[in-house]
């Protein structure tokens, strides 16, 4: 269609093709619609500057000298991704940070550092940004309570900091950090910090009382991180309904002497997730335990979670003889009422062991908590992702692939005992099953590999969540399957590629 066509259509229609090219990420399109005429290029500036990638400077600068040739576009920026963890990065260009504060309609912002990974270059000054970002979100927290100015960032509900320290991989906050204290922001995830590692004396934790409950937030990623619990009790009474959080407390690097966990004192982190149970939906807590103090299991008590949904745990390492306990985890009793989903990640293949799997299944209450499901009428959904053979292999020289086939179905049939019989619907196709009313009230088992990647968390832009793929999955007609189906969605520029040979003989035919 020619722009003399496109002109004659309604401005509706146009704002949402434009819209359309813009989510389709066809920006090259959207870049020729702009260079027509002046009507078009109106139009599709709308969507060409809502939303804004950087991974250098230079391009950084482009981007903003083209807002100050047309101050309307600093409007249409809904989506900022600042995303200098590659090594396109140089730190030798000119550092100026944009002003957050003049794209008032700032909806999400990401922020990476260009010294995140282990093997990245030190000193690029990057302290110097976060320094005035925190500044701008101060303005914008319940900190500034000043009456005279308005607090900016009012539109921004989506944030995530990859931050590092100075020449170090962590940045230490307190729960006084403004970007625990956005009133209207709806997520937030941060990673490689520590929080609250000082006395809560340092940080006016008594001063803090009177933001309870003053936030919208609804989702709290903490990846990498060591937070102390007492930072973690009072980052957790700020909002009003948090429906999400993910604590995975640093484990990839050595430990460090004097640490702070939070699942060190299982009575006070109890205490902490409690203040958020009548609206927590999703619960992760990953936690190893060669980085805490924690010599028990860690007893979660969830039975005043009215809503809680989905519980996902781990990791489930091999554990010695001297200890007392197999899982790492406890579910006490009376299990949440409206558990439906259980995952259990990196679980290991010596698990799988009739002994082990016993004692893990008991400690988290599996019968119980297909037992409510089915007396509710819906599916209870447990996956087990294991975790890479290599390790094993490596460890005991030994080839076990050939039994953790056996194994699963072995595992398979001990959660049937427990549950009624489930009917299957004749599908044939190896991807999800869509569901219907012949598996409503049967419980479900899936066991999911992923490609070794060797990389650590936090994932960044370029590098993507692990690939999780589905092995072995009850209400398959197969039950172990030939074609394995990608657990999670993909974005299309992620690897789609088979997972590791040592998984595909372990679940191979040839093996049993």
């Amino acid at each position: 269609m020619s722009s003399v066509g496109l002109l004659g259509l309604p401005g509706e229609l146009l704002l949402q093709m434009m819209e359309l090219l813009r989510d389709s990420r066809d920006f090259q399109t959207l870049q020729a619609v702009a260079c027509t005429c002046k009507t078009l290029r109106e139009v599709a500036e709308i969507y060409l500057y809502s939303v804004a990638e950087f991974t250098t400077l230079s391009s950084l600068h482009q981007f903003l000298d083209a807002t100050l040739a047309d101050p309307r576009r600093k409007a249409y920026l809904r989506d900022l991704r600042l995303l200098y963890s590659t090594r396109r990065y140089s730190s030798l260009d000119l550092f100026v940070p944009p002003d957050l504060v003049s794209f008032p309609n700032l909806a999400s912002f990401v922020s990476e550092s260009p010294e995140c990974q282990p093997v990245s270059a030190k000193g690029t000054r990057f302290e110097l940004c976060m320094d005035y970002f925190t500044q701008v979100f101060s303005q914008a927290s319940l900190l500034n309570e000043s009456l005279e100015t308005t607090r900016p960032l009012q539109n921004l509900r989506s944030l995530t900091l990859h931050w590092t320290g100075a020449n170090e991989r962590y940045w230490d906050i307190t729960p006084a950090c403004p970007i625990f204290l956005l009133p209207q922001l709806h997520s937030l995830e941060i990673s490689c910090a520590k929080v609250g590692q000082e006395e809560p004396s340092e940080w006016a934790a008594a001063q803090l009382q009177r933001f309870r409950r003053k936030t919208c937030l609804r989702s709290l990623i903490l990846t990498e991180c060591i937070v102390s619990v007492e930072a973690l009790h009072l980052i957790l009474s700020f909002p009003r309904a948090l429906q999400r959080l993910d604590l995975c407390e640093k484990y990839y690097h050595p430990r460090e002497i004097g640490g702070k966990f939070a699942v060190n004192n299982t009575e006070a982190f109890n205490r902490a997730i409690a203040q958020q149970s009548e609206s927590l939906r999703h619960l992760n807590i990953f936690c190893h335990k060669r980085f805490t103090n924690l010599e028990e299991a860690l007893a979660l008590s969830l039975s005043d979670f009215p809503v809680l949904s989905h519980l996902q745990l781990g990791p489930f390492p091999q554990v010695g003889a001297d200890r007392n306990h197999v899982s790492n985890f406890i579910l006490d009793y009376p299990i949440p009422p409206a558990l439906s989903s259980l995952r259990l990640s990196e679980y290991g293949v010596h698990n799988l062991m009739d002994r082990s799997t016993d004692k893990i299944l008991s400690a988290l209450s599996i019968k119980d908590l297909i037992q409510n499901a089915e007396a509710r009428g819906v599916p209870f959904a447990l996956d087990i992702s294991l975790s890479k053979l290599p390790y094993f292999l490596a460890r005991h020289r030994l080839d076990v692939r050939s039994s953790v086939r056996g194994l699963v179905e072995r595992l398979g049939r001990k959660l049937r005992t427990l549950q009624r019989p489930p009917t299957h619907s004749g599908r044939e196709s190896n991807s999800e099953p869509a569901s219907d009313n012949s598996n409503q009230a049967s419980s479900r088992l899936r066991v999911l590999t992923n490609k070794p990647r060797h990389k650590i968390p936090p994932f960044l832009h370029d590098e993507g969540p692990p690939r999780f793929v589905v092995r072995y999955d009850s209400w398959h007609p197969q039950e172990v399957l030939d074609n394995p189906y990608t657990a999670d969605p993909i974005p299309l520029d992620r690897d789609l590629s088979s997972d590791d040979e040592d998984m595909d003989a372990a679940f191979s035919h040839d093996t049993t």
